[in-house]
């Protein structure tokens, strides 16, 4: 291993090379014209602005519902987050959400032979033109996956596709066994605040967590996955097994702009990564009072 010589070009960029980054983690802002979610939402990006991080990774439900209204509130609410969307500094990448996805609900309003339905309007928007996808920041690899299918019923469930795999195991492979890596998705691999709320025995509907995770987790163990961030469930939870953390990133609308959920106030999840795979993360309010 060549030692850079002081004074040198390769001293000098070894010493400007950054030993850590942070980003923000902000999911669930359920953006929509009542209750002061637009305000709410340039409160909490007057926030994010302010930590200066390196970019926003969101997890998901960017508006308040496209599952079960019709053509001009789904486009009104897109248009919101546009809106919105111009006063955050930081780079954004997006994670779809299940509040996203057009139709896919048993009281629909949008049907499957509407241009709008499904994931289009989130994949041409802020996904150029997928639902899934990758980047690379700091040493540290990071995956956004797309954790919504469409359930036997007509309406959602947690579930990541065969295609979808497979793409994920073309870009594990291309990372490699040590590179870090945190995996973002709408819904949770695995959380207990159900349990805790509602008692051990339990039974969770398909929505709930991503129902296929058992058979695909053998393929992430093989890899250095560091963190799993989740929204969906509007808390703030804690999942450790192993050397991977699961964090549930609470909500920037709270329970829906009513106010805090189980006490977790809106916020979101400021994030430092370090080169060698470590990294601290603290939940941070923006000190939203809710409108009556």
């Amino acid at each position: 291993m060549a030692i850079p010589v002081i004074g040198s070009p390769a001293a000098a960029l070894a010493a400007s090379s950054p030993t850590s980054f942070e980003f923000v983690f902000l999911t669930d802002p359920h953006i929509q014209p009542e209750l002061g979610a637009v305000e709410g939402v340039k409160q909490c990006f007057a926030k994010v602005n302010e930590l200066k991080p390196a970019f926003v990774v969101t997890g998901g439900d960017l508006i308040m519902d496209a599952l079960a209204v019709g053509e001009t509130r789904v486009h009104l609410q897109w248009d919101l987050w546009d809106e919105v969307m111009k006063t955050l500094q930081p780079q954004a990448y997006h994670t779809i959400g299940n509040h996203d996805v057009c139709g896919w609900s048993r009281k629909a309003v949008l049907k499957k032979d509407h241009a709008d339905y499904g994931k289009k309007l989130f994949a041409d928007r802020y996904g150029k033109g997928r639902t899934y996808r990758s980047f690379d920041h700091g040493g540290w690899h990071f995956i956004l996956l797309d954790s919504i299918a469409l359930g036997e019923d007509g309406g959602y469930k947690g579930w990541i596709d065969d295609d979808q795999l497979a793409w994920l195991q073309d870009d594990l492979e291309k990372v490699g066994r040590q590179t870090p890596i945190i995996l973002v998705s709408h819904i949770p691999f695995y959380s207990v605040w159900h349990q805790v709320i509602q008692g051990p025995e339990v039974t969770l509907g398909p929505g709930a967590l991503v129902g296929n995770v058992r058979e695909f987790r053998k393929l992430l163990a093989g890899y250095n996955l560091r963190l799993v961030l989740s929204g969906h469930g509007h808390i703030s939870e804690r999942i450790q097994f192993d050397k991977v953390t699961y964090l549930q990133g609470g909500a920037v609308s709270g329970m829906w702009w009513k106010g805090p959920v189980h006490g977790n106030p809106e916020g979101f999840v400021h994030i430092t990564c370090h080169q060698d795979g470590r990294f601290e993360d603290r939940y941070i309010s923006y000190d939203w009072a809710p409108r009556k």
